[in-house]
């Protein structure tokens, strides 16, 4: 078992165990697609381009604020000859990364979900945490124009975003979203190696801004345990 799996399985039940005599929990899965944007590829902000999935844990203190523990994983890449700028067409860049991350997050409603009634119900809804992110450490030969990988490296990711979430039936909530994450590295495509650990790579990042990750896709989850006791 991997030590992200592990993390994720200490966290909630770590979770669980402390709630588990107070208000409501959901559990269940989240999936969608993902793009990145940086120095490699295409400059779109949204355009999901690989699939990303994960496990997610729910904690709601009232009808308006929860807290969520979430582990995904997921592939992340880009190619020079997606996108209409010159410079990057005429250079011809590839690369493929692979991801898994472990966080933790705040979501607040608009309106009050009644999660746990019988009936219907929807609201917009605002979310912003911090997650653990481990990918590989890829860079590029001078002579190459495909990256490589060597090991992995962790770095740290900050997800926020809006989305819109339904509660159907009593226990049932379905969920949409676009979560932006910026993350702590430049090297996400290998445009930012260290070259202490590898001297012959390129460097090529315009030290611009940080690489991001863009989520767009969606959660079903299940509610249980007890009521939230502060209603109207």
């Amino acid at each position: 078992m991997s030590i992200n799996r592990i993390w994720f399985w200490i966290a909630l039940v770590v979770l669980v165990s402390s709630f588990s005599t107070a208000q409501r929990h959901e559990i269940g899965v989240t999936f969608g697609g993902v793009n990145y944007v940086g120095e490699i590829g295409s400059t779109q902000y949204i355009q999901p381009r690989h699939r990303e999935a994960g496990l997610i844990y729910k904690r709601n203190y009232n009808e308006r604020i929860g807290l969520r523990a979430m582990y995904s994983r997921g592939k992340l890449s880009g190619n020079d000859l997606n996108t209409s700028e010159l410079d990057r067409l005429n250079r011809g860049y590839y690369f493929a990364n692979y991801y898994s991350t472990l966080g933790a997050a705040i979501e607040i409603n608009y309106v009050k979900l009644p999660v746990g009634e019988f009936g219907f119900s929807w609201t917009p809804y605002i979310h912003a945490g911090v997650n653990r992110m481990v990918v590989e450490n890829i860079y590029f030969d001078p002579i190459e124009t495909s990256s490589r990988a060597s090991g992995k490296v962790v770095t740290i990711g900050i997800p926020f975003g809006v989305g819109v979430k339904f509660n159907f039936g009593k226990s049932w909530i379905l969920a949409a979203e676009v979560r932006p994450q910026f993350t702590f590295s430049d090297n996400l495509d290998g445009s930012y190696p260290d070259l202490e650990k590898n001297p012959s790579a390129k460097q090529f990042s315009t030290s611009l801004s940080n690489d991001w990750l863009v989520f767009t896709g969606i959660s079903i989850t299940y509610g249980f345990g007890r009521l939230p006791c502060c209603r109207d």
